[in-house]
């Protein structure tokens, strides 16, 4: 659990300490940042020195060394390391995995043990998991340890063992009894290296590089109390443990260099590197967000297997698409004895292949999420009470033409705005769930419209109308101003319906309703069927009382009405998915369910991980309320909306693109709504801008960070310093 030490500002006390001390290291040229740091980067002096400050085991009791901080604290420290690049890997997998797998599992004496010497960084484990034999299957392993009155006795041979030629012990998967299905009689054990009968055969990557290591086992006598856990019971805690390994910030910082190198050197004026710049940044910070809601989820004392299945699905990916991007962009070749991009370059492009292989293959991954998502226990809390309220109301009801005067009735457009001026005051948190519901149900209703331009009422100090409809039409270039207005505004939305338009200008909003002499509104429709209308001015012009003074500039307005529509987009996301994934459940294609064929699953995992991203961004997005993090949700949600729609349709076939089918309602909203207000290429320039360049890698590291969202959840202040 959080103490006040993993508060928002202990955390950053925390991040700050670690930073120093790495950057104190670096400058006196005791490492370089390296690409694939915590698996190719050996060096005991460093993680004995970051032992001596206690952050080995951080997370783990006094009584064993550790420091009894959150999981939270630990990501903090882990972020920094591979943000440096740093030597990480002499115990990595120690603290990673094995010491929380014998505070789990383990017996008192295992703990008094091994867990001290872990925090000393005198202990150092190497994983011996994988058999050349059982490939991916890791339940198929062949390495046997047979009970005798000494012991056990071990025997086997065990693969892609990184730094077994370094590491004082190792933590071996056997085979106990081999009478029942696979998946039974595994148990772990706990292995000192120096044992007889273990010989290490060295492995040499693609680079030429020596981690990985081959093991035997020949006839090597473990004792009875290096037994982990019960006997038998290895598949259960191998795939907690897993959980461990997977949900780390490794799996999206594995590139995080070469990353950092690129953005830095993004020339303004080139729009290819900007775009792309802005698209790696929007997905790390979108990551990072993810591997703090693991960590947080852990702190709460779940094992969020399936969560940390989706980040290393996703982390992976984008390790992987970091190199592609930056030789698509720059070209940079690989140059093992160059500096800068090259250097960095020659570290990552041999270590991709094993980016979507370690820990799990994406298609095993795919399966685990797939599994989850027909499984009636959420590894998470549900809906809130407002959310379960919201989906009451809206349930079967989204084409319902007096869906929109009952909900006004209800007050939800002034949802979020203060009571002294017409609203019905709360959170922006609560608006943005009512919008989510209305994304998820297929609402067909100016909610968002009605509440952004009360919005603009409020920032102006104008009491709200009662129960009206609105909406916001923002001007081009093209609109001439002064004492009259000339021009036309296009795809406005619901301006057909709306009982009064607001057109903000510099410094003073114009509102424009049937009093108005000199305006029109001409219909017209977007993917989904609802009104994207054009307003037409012809010599308008605007009589008193009808302009009002307000400082909002264009770009809050583009930015709050994208994080309203981001919340519908989440919505539908979320629809769309759980469409698909009823349909793969229930449906049968030659005599068993479409969810039991592997390409359906891998279909649903990829959908499902873009889900569980957007929710996560909408979650930051929220928390800021404006700046970078709205610009990564929506950047996040212009690809997601088009990879779900695409996935829900795959699943569905045929039946899924007519008009009988309910998908349509969901599908055409996320290809409608993806692009309204500003597009991809907008977001992507916003946060280049934000992301660098600057000193070091500061401004992306801070345009990404989360820490601060995480720990302390506050309500968003509107303007004024009220909750909107």
């Amino acid at each position: 659990m959080r103490t006040e030490r993993d508060s928002a500002e202990g955390l950053r006390e925390l991040r700050n300490e670690v930073r120093s001390f790495v950057r104190e290291w670096q400058e006196e040229g005791r490492f370089a940042p390296r690409c694939d740091s915590w698996l190719r980067e050996h060096d005991t002096a460093f993680s004995r020195a970051l032992a001596g400050r206690g952050w080995i085991g951080l997370t783990w009791p006094r009584e064993y060394g550790g420091a009894e901080r959150s999981h939270l604290a630990r990501l903090v420290v882990t972020e920094e390391l591979l943000r440096a690049g740093a030597p990480v890997a002499a115990h990595w997998m120690a603290d990673r995995q094995i010491g929380p797998a014998i505070l789990r599992h383990g017996s008192a004496g295992l703990k008094r043990r091994f867990l001290p010497g872990i925090t000393r960084g005198e202990i150092t484990f190497c994983v011996a998991m994988s058999e050349t034999e059982a490939g991916s299957d890791l339940a198929a392993v062949r390495t046997t340890a047979a009970r005798t009155g000494e012991g056990w006795l071990l025997n086997g041979r065990k693969v892609w063992t990184s730094h077994a030629h370094r590491s004082t012990h190792a933590y071996v998967l056997a085979r106990t009894d081999a009478t029942g299905r696979k998946h039974e009689g595994l148990s772990e054990f706990l292995l000192d290296l120096a044992t007889p009968g273990v010989t290490v055969r060295p492995l040499f990557d693609l680079s030429g590089e020596h981690h990985f290591n081959e093991v035997f086992f020949d006839d090597v006598l473990i004792p009875h109390d290096r037994l982990l856990g019960v006997e038998g019971q290895g598949w259960k805690q191998v795939t907690e443990q897993l959980s461990f390994e997977r949900g780390g910030a490794e799996r999206v910082l594995s590139t995080y260099p070469l990353l950092a190198a690129f953005v830095a050197d993004v020339d303004p004026g080139d729009s290819l590197a900007v775009q792309a710049a802005g698209e790696l940044t929007a997905r790390l910070s979108v990551l990072r967000a993810m591997a703090w809601r693991v960590a947080a989820d852990m702190d709460e004392g779940r094992a969020p297997i399936r969560e940390a299945a989706l980040l290393k699905s996703l982390g992976t990916a984008f390790e992987k698409d970091v190199v592609e991007t930056v030789r698509r962009v720059r070209g940079a070749l690989p140059d093992p004895d160059g500096g800068g991009l090259e250097r960095l370059m020659a570290q990552a492009v041999p270590a991709v292949p094993g980016f979507s292989l370690r820990g799990g293959t994406t298609e095993i991954l795919g399966t685990i999420v797939a599994k989850g998502l027909t499984s009636d226990a959420p590894s998470r809390p549900g809906r809130t009470p407002l959310g379960e309220l919201a989906a009451d109301v809206l349930a079967g009801r989204g084409q319902d033409p007096g869906l929109w005067e009952e909900l006004r009735e209800l007050g939800w457009a002034g949802a979020g705005l203060p009571e002294e001026l017409g609203g019905e005051g709360g959170t922006l948190t609560e608006l943005l769930t009512l919008l989510e519901a209305v994304g998820e149900h297929g609402a067909a209703v100016p909610l968002l419209e009605t509440s952004l331009a009360c919005r603009l009422l409020v920032r102006a100090g104008r009491p709200l109308p009662a129960r009206m409809t609105a909406t916001v039409a923002l001007p081009g270039p093209g609109l001439r101003t002064g004492e009259t207005l000339d021009g036309t505004i296009e795809r406005v939305p619901w301006a057909s319906a709306a009982d009064l338009v607001v057109v903000p200008l510099d410094g003073e909003l114009v509102l424009l309703d049937g009093t108005v002499p000199g305006w029109r509104v001409e219909p017209g429709r977007n993917l989904a069927g609802e009104p994207r209308d054009t307003v037409h001015l012809d010599g308008c012009r605007i009589p008193p009382g009808h302009r009002i003074a307000c400082d909002v500039s264009r770009e809050e307005v583009v930015e709050r009405a994208a994080l309203l529509q981001g919340a519908q987009l989440v919505g539908a996301l979320r629809t769309a998915l759980r469409l698909a994934a009823d349909h793969a459940r229930t449906r049968e294609q030659f005599g068993r369910p479409l969810a039991a064929f592997q390409a359906v699953s891998l279909t649903l995992a990829g959908a499902a991980a873009r889900v569980e991203g957007a929710e996560t961004a909408l979650a930051r997005a929220a928390e800021a309320g404006t700046g970078a993090p709205v610009a990564a949700l929506r950047l996040w949600l212009a690809e997601a909306a088009g990879e779900v729609a695409a996935a829900a349709h795959q699943v569905h076939g045929a039946m899924g693109v007519t008009r009988e089918h309910p998908l349509h309602h969901t599908t055409r909203r996320l290809w409608a709504w993806r692009d309204e207000w500003a597009d991809a290429r907008h977001w992507a320039g916003a946060l280049a801008r934000a992301a660098g360049p600057g000193p070091g890698d500061d401004r992306l590291w801070g345009s990404t960070g989360v820490d601060v969202q995480v720990a302390v959840q506050a309500d968003v202040q509107d303007d004024r310093g009220g909750r909107a």
